[in-house]
């Protein structure tokens, strides 16, 4: 066990010290960072993945608190970008991984800026799967893990092997294969410069207990940011993503009306992040999908609420259906029984 947990220590320590990626990885990428309307929700739209819960959340965020998502990112000194969440380590981002992204289709946005948060997100969510895995372990000693963890948050270099792993390897519904991710690992340690002797180890850890188990429960949970063709409906969960930027989310259901009512009141006064999720199929009395703009087990972007109207105005990820640019109002009776769930950001 202890002679196990000694590889893993060095393959740690050899990241920290060692070699940097590949200088390819680090040349500039070929979109600007920001387009014509910056950060804002019009900016924001979705590709061929079904990662509407990730595109609507981003831009329910750049509705109320553009300044958090402009300043959570920044340049590496090493190349590309850091992106900063509300806690935890740094990401970094590199532009040929953001290229990646656009040029398969997994983001359509105004610019890179999405895109990157995309790929900063995928790899926090890897660090928090490691995180779990490590915590699991039985080949750890108990009394060195927070030394492990501590060192997990301190480089990056592991976290975009893995990720480019994943992307070469995940399912369509977000799953791995043990075998072949442990192939495209090595391949991707190898290719950031890791010795072979430090890669092989590294590679042998997704065979300890529970190891590969937990890594896969993560990408499985966010899959379509890893590139898996999920459809509608089976997506990761936007309280997580809002939460990942502004520290604390809540969820609700649409059918507790009173509670749904208040929440688009604290929208209208400004500073929340929203998103609401359709039902997965129509009843007889929903109106809303009967319109151009329905789409099952969707999730959508609240821009704003008027309480003296009675409507509620949403905006498609697509940045489409409706068209030009996704944006709808709703009577708000229309609203409350065409959506099924919706999640915010705030302090209770």
């Amino acid at each position: 066990m202890r002679k196990r947990f000694a590889k893993l220590f060095v393959v740690i320590a050899a990241l920290l010290l060692g070699s940097g990626l590949a200088g390819a990885a680090l040349a500039q990428a070929a979109a600007p960072l920001y387009g014509a309307h910056g950060v804002s929700p019009q900016a924001v739209r979705q590709g061929i993945l079904g990662s509407c819960y990730f595109h609507a959340s981003i831009a329910a965020l750049a509705k109320a608190a553009p300044n958090t998502l402009r300043n959570a990112i920044s340049s590496n000194p090493g190349g590309g970008y850091q992106v900063r969440f509300f806690n935890g380590p740094a990401e970094v981002v590199y532009p040929d991984d953001v290229e990646y992204g656009r040029t398969h289709g997994y983001d359509r946005s105004e610019g890179a800026w999405v895109a990157v948060l995309m790929r900063a997100y995928a790899q926090r969510a890897l660090r928090q799967g490691l995180t779990a895995a490590i915590q699991q372990s039985d080949s750890i000693p108990s009394f060195t893990k927070p030394m492990v963890l501590s060192l997990l948050d301190q480089y990056n270099l592991l976290l975009v092997a893995y990720d480019r792993a994943v992307r070469a390897v995940v399912s369509q519904d977000g799953s791995m294969d043990q075998v072949s991710l442990k192939q495209s690992l090595a391949v991707e340690l190898q290719n950031a410069g890791i010795p072979a002797t430090v890669a092989q180890s590294m590679v042998g850890f997704l065979d300890e207990k529970g190891f590969f188990l937990a890594l896969a429960h993560s990408v499985q949970q966010d899959g379509e940011v890893f590139g898996a063709y999920r459809g509608l409906g089976m997506g990761g969960i936007p309280v997580r993503v809002i939460e990942a930027f502004m520290g604390k989310a809540y969820a609700g259901l649409v059918a507790d009306q009173a509670a749904t009512v208040n929440e688009l009141r604290r929208l209208r006064s400004g500073g929340v992040a929203m998103v609401a999720g359709t039902w997965g199929a129509a009843s007889s009395g929903d109106a809303f999908s009967k319109t151009d703009s329905w789409v099952p087990s969707h999730c959508y972007t609240l821009l704003s609420y008027d309480d003296a109207a009675q409507t509620v105005t949403l905006r498609n990820p697509w940045g489409a259906h409706p068209d030009p640019d996704g944006v709808f109002t709703l009577p708000l009776p229309v609203f409350l029984a065409g959506f099924e769930s919706y999640s915010y950001s705030g302090s209770k």
